[in-house]
């Protein structure tokens, strides 16, 4: 039995991870604020309401749908991030910076580590491009904690290596998430190669989800074409 978990499903490049991946899995279970569409589409999927922005989620209530079944996959990819200067930011809003890109993923893998032990599968972290080292960004909070994801992601590797479990980071640039999945050229057309379609990324970590135990793909970085800054 393959099963699946996704943090921060309900839009944008997770709501596209999830109408991608839910097909493949016999079961998946979406973490997220508000309910994603495919919940009431595919009979297989499940969600989980969750906020990823408080630290000390009651995680084992929280999972106890998913019991003790393995977890083959795991995506993390939820995401938030200051759209004003660092000085300007409410100083509680850091914190929720913090928490919803990477201490809910620290706390959740955690909570999970049984099942995931026991799926032998994939963990798959999407990062940015914002946590490269000279990428630019004035975005304190956000720019920290995705430096923080690709940490967790190189330790994560480590731990989970005995069980055969596979961990990548793919740190994407900017995306086209207001175009849904499976619309690539309106999303190419739309911003003219400056914002990635979210099916490009999708097809990514699909290609890392189908190889062979034998093969760990560490990081991968994807920048926009037209994204000379990294």
């Amino acid at each position: 039995m393959t099963n699946a978990v996704i943090a921060g499903a309900s839009r944008g490049l997770g709501l596209a991870l999830a109408e991608a991946l839910i097909p493949d899995h016999d079961r998946c279970w979406l973490l997220s604020r508000q309910e994603p569409e495919p919940v009431r589409q595919h009979e297989n999927a499940h969600w989980i309401r969750c906020d990823l922005a408080t630290a000390g989620n009651d995680w084992e209530s929280l999972f106890a749908d998913i019991g003790d079944a393995p977890i083959r996959t795991f995506v993390y990819n939820a995401g938030v991030w200051e759209r004003d200067r660092f000085d300007r930011v409410r100083r509680d809003f850091l914190g929720e910076i913090v928490n919803v890109n990477l201490t809910s993923l620290l706390e959740s893998a955690h909570a999970l580590h049984h099942n995931i032990v026991r799926g032998g599968g994939n963990i798959v972290l999407i990062g940015s491009t914002c946590g490269l080292e000279n990428e630019g960004s004035s975005g304190v909070g956000y720019t920290a904690a995705k430096f923080g994801v690709r940490g967790a992601a190189h330790s994560l590797r480590e731990h989970f290596r005995p069980a055969n479990v596979r961990v990548t980071c793919l740190s994407p640039g900017s995306m086209a998430t207001d175009v849904p999945l499976g619309e690539p050229e309106t999303a190419v057309e739309r911003h003219g190669g400056a914002r990635m379609p979210v099916d490009d990324i999708v097809a990514l970590v699909r290609c890392v989800l189908s190889l062979s135990p034998a093969t760990c793909v560490k990081e991968l970085t994807v920048p926009a074409t037209k994204d000379t800054d990294v």
